[in-house]
Parts: structure tokens; C-alpha cells; sequence
């Protein structure tokens, strides 16, 4: 696939190797910073409080039906297995510019935290603009996507129960970035030329 770097004509083919490799790059970024996003969350403002915290069903994405180990994931086609990471990528726009307000009005949250947020936020731009261009060489057509789960907000009242919520959203976040980098990882070990996997 062609790509033009300025606008100047500097043009070069990209492989499909070269394309998941950059996904790949940046999903493992994502998951490591809301991996180090919860961490520095839950030192800061959960450690030795007693919150309601239940992650086990509650977070929006899980009623996406996803694979429950690599022997799964690598019986589903590489179409379907794709579908899957763009639906859960798509899942995640409006919860997390939501933790992102929250932050910002937030007492207490630290500036990392709220710069590994935007960050977070710029790069999941980044992979869906990637995605999309390797959804296009793999899909006959970009409508075989699946939908992305809708985020239903909740309006947490007190203190405590902001915490709990952020704390949750933060947890299912970071749940579904490894989702993400692994099943990307396994899409790219999938396509020809592929050995080093």
C-alpha cells in the first residue's frame, strides 16, 4: 500500500508486515501505559480504602464474545479475529475521553495520569487509522466490521463512588488493551512471509 509522507510525493510502498508491525508497536504501547495508569490509580487512590469493586462483569465490552486463550483465538479466521480488535478499539472512544474529563476534574489525580490518558487517547487514533488500512488488504470490504459496543455512563454521585467508577473503567481499559496487543501479535505471526513468530 502506498503512503506519502507531507503531502511532497515521497511515496513507498508498505508491506502488510511493516503495517502490523507499527500496530503492534502501538498497541504495546497502549497496554503498557494504561497498564502503568491503573497501577499509579489504584497506589493513589484505592489502597486501604474499602470501595465496591466488581470487575468481573462489568465492563461494557463484555458482551463482545472474544476467544478465551491463543489455541481459540487461532481457530478464528484472521478476518474475524480483526473485527474483533477494531470493535473493541472502536468500544473504548467515548470511555475514555470520559476518564479523561474525569481526570482533569478530579482532585488528587497526578499529571502522569492525565498525560498517559492523552497520550493513550492519541495513540488509539493511531492504531484505528493503521487498522483501517489493514482492514481494507485483508477484508474483500470494510463493512464485514463488526459493531462497536455503545458505552452507557454512569453518573456517579460521591467521592467514593467516582473512585470506584474510574477504578473500574481503568481495570475493563487495560483488560481490553491486552486483548488488543495479543491479538494483534497472533494476526501478525498469521500472514505469509511471517516466520520469526
Amino acid at each position: 500500500m502506498p503512503v506519502c509522507i507531507n503531502g511532497r510525493g515521497d511515496c513507498r510502498t508498505i508491506s502488510m508486515g511493516e503495517m502490523f508491525d507499527r500496530a503492534v508497536e502501538i498497541s504495546h504501547q497502549i497496554h503498557a501505559l494504561s497498564t502503568d495508569m491503573l497501577n499509579e490509580f489504584n497506589q493513589h487512590f484505592i489502597q486501604g480504602q474499602r470501595l465496591n469493586l466488581s470487575f468481573t462483569n462489568s465492563c461494557h465490552t463484555s458482551t463482545i464474545v472474544t476467544p478465551q486463550n491463543k489455541e481459540d483465538a487461532l481457530r478464528i479466521s484472521r478476518e474475524h479475529l480483526l473485527n474483533l480488535v477494531v470493535a473493541i478499539l472502536r468500544s473504548w472512544q467515548g470511555p475514555l475521553q470520559h476518564a479523561i474529563l474525569e481526570f482533569s476534574n478530579t482532585h488528587g489525580i497526578t499529571s502522569s495520569m492525565l498525560n498517559n490518558s492523552m497520550k493513550i487517547a492519541k495513540q488509539m487514533k493511531q492504531l484505528a487509522k493503521g487498522l483501517k488500512r489493514i482492514s481494507e488488504q485483508v477484508t474483500q470490504h470494510s463493512g464485514t466490521i463488526q459493531r462497536m459496543v455503545q458505552w452507557v455512563q454512569a453518573l456517579p454521585e460521591t467521592r467514593g463512588s467516582i473512585m470506584s467508577h474510574l477504578s473500574n473503567l481503568l481495570h475493563c481499559f487495560r483488560r481490553d488493551t491486552n486483548k488488543i496487543d495479543s491479538y494483534l501479535k497472533l494476526l501478525k505471526c498469521r500472514i505469509p512471509q511471517q516466520s520469526n513468530c
